[in-house]
Order: structure tokens, then C-alpha cells, then sequence
């Protein structure tokens, strides 16, 4: 949602020229990298060993050789976590997006499928570290599981309340956004408000199809929805 995916699409280029991989050339030439990232996405469950396992199973046809699809598999993922900080990078004006919301008064947690080195690493690159101090990533995946699992969210909020020494967090006031699929449906599970951005890996019928309270093309356009979402807050500040 923050992040462009100039890397992880890089990446996924490049495996499908691999000749060494032998693709089913009869399913190869129909699939783009960015579809590729989707079905590696797709297979992210709570459990390494469930994750694996599914992946088998989405990869199964495209890669028929079982040792190739398993090789795939770990040298996709390594060349993703490199290109991930060589290519990738957040949109520009993200972050000064966040820190002048964040001078409003709006909290900010953040709930990823990602490990949490992943995380707080471009957190603390990035400088949001002052703002962003409540995080959920999959390192939590055995207690809370991953998205769309709703524990992930309200795991987040738990962890925002004991931070902020809230009384209580009124779940009607709070928002989730998200670039996929398992975000949208965590936030409905959830029962908070969700808003689905255009930028990631999920199609706008995909979006649209879970009728998120919003649906942006941009996380830039936040501020200009932020209003209708919360209008007594920013009727008072």
C-alpha cells in the first residue's frame, strides 16, 4: 500500500526467463510477472509449512517438476528480499502524507503479512519510527495469525490501546487501508472501516467485489477522504 513493487515485479521477470525452471510453455506465455507476485501472495497462510504446501499447489501446473517448483520457490523469494531495497521504494509524498496527518491527531498502526525485520526496517528508514510505534507482521502468525485473519487487526488494536493508555478504542473510528484482497476482508471481519487502494497487486473488481468503504487509486488521496470518514473529528481540529 505504501510501497511500489518495482522490485518484487523485477524479480518476478527474471524467473520467468529462467530457462532452468522448465515453465509449462503451454501456460508460460499467458502469465505476466505481476501474476506471478499474486500466486506467491496467494499462498501466504499462518503456518510456514501451510504456506509451502500451497504454494505447491498454485505453482503445481505452471512448474510440473516438484524439486524445479521447490528450487523456484526459495530463489524467488531471496531475489524479492534483494531487489525488495535495491528497486523498491514508498510513493512519493507518502510520507509526508503521514506525518502531516499524523500532526492532525490520527494514529497510526501497521498490520503486514510481511516478517517484521521487513517491517520496521523501512518504518525506521523511512523516519515514520516517531509515528508509527504499533506494528503486526507475520512474525506474530502463531498467536494471531495473517491477514485476512481479523485477530491481525485486532491484535494491532490491542497493542495501540496499551500504548496510548486508551480507555477504550471505538471501532467505528478507526480505518484500514489496504492495496489486497485479505486487507478488505480482514477490516470487514474485523468491523472497522476499510479502504482499498488501486496501487497494489489486486484488480478493481477484486476491490470493488468486497465494497470497501473507499476505493482510491492513489494513498495520496487519503486526506481528502479522511473528512467524510471521520467528520466530527475534523469538524473540532
Amino acid at each position: 500500500m505504501l510501497l511500489d513493487s518495482k522490485g518484487h515485479l523485477l524479480a518476478a521477470f527474471e524467473s520467468l526467463k529462467y530457462p532452468w525452471i522448465k515453465w509449462n510453455q503451454s501456460l508460460i506465455n499467458s502469465i505476466s510477472p505481476l501474476e506471478i507476485i499474486r500466486m506467491f501472495e496467494k499462498s501466504a497462510k499462518a503456518r510456514s509449512i501451510a504456506s509451502f504446501q500451497s504454494m505447491t499447489n498454485e505453482f503445481m501446473e505452471l512448474i510440473p517438476n516438484r524439486i524445479r517448483r521447490f528450487t523456484f520457490f526459495i530463489t524467488f523469494k531471496r531475489k524479492m528480499e534483494k531487489y525488495d531495497w535495491q528497486y523498491n521504494d514508498f510513493f512519493p509524498g507518502t510520507v509526508d502524507m503521514i506525518k502531516k496527518l499524523s500532526e492532525k491527531g490520527i494514529l497510526f498502526g501497521a498490520a503486514s503479512n510481511s516478517f517484521g525485520e521487513r517491517v520496521k526496517k523501512w518504518i525506521e528508514n523511512k523516519g515514520l519510527n516517531q509515528i508509527i510505534h504499533c506494528v503486526v507482521t507475520r512474525d506474530e502468525r502463531k498467536t494471531l495469525g495473517v491477514k485476512p485473519n481479523p485477530a491481525v487487526l485486532l491484535g494491532l488494536l490491542v497493542k495501540m490501546k496499551k500504548y496510548y493508555h486508551l480507555s477504550r478504542i471505538d471501532r467505528s473510528q478507526v480505518v484500514f487501508v489496504g492495496d489486497n484482497v485479505s486487507d478488505i476482508l480482514a477490516a470487514k471481519l474485523a468491523k472497522v472501516k476499510s479502504i482499498g487502494v488501486l496501487s497494489g497487486h489486486a484488480s478493481k473488481t477484486e476491490l470493488e467485489m468486497l465494497q470497501p468503504d473507499f476505493l482510491l487509486n492513489s494513498v495520496l488521496e487519503l486526506p481528502k477522504i479522511f473528512p467524510s470518514l471521520f467528520p466530527k473529528f475534523f469538524t473540532t481540529n
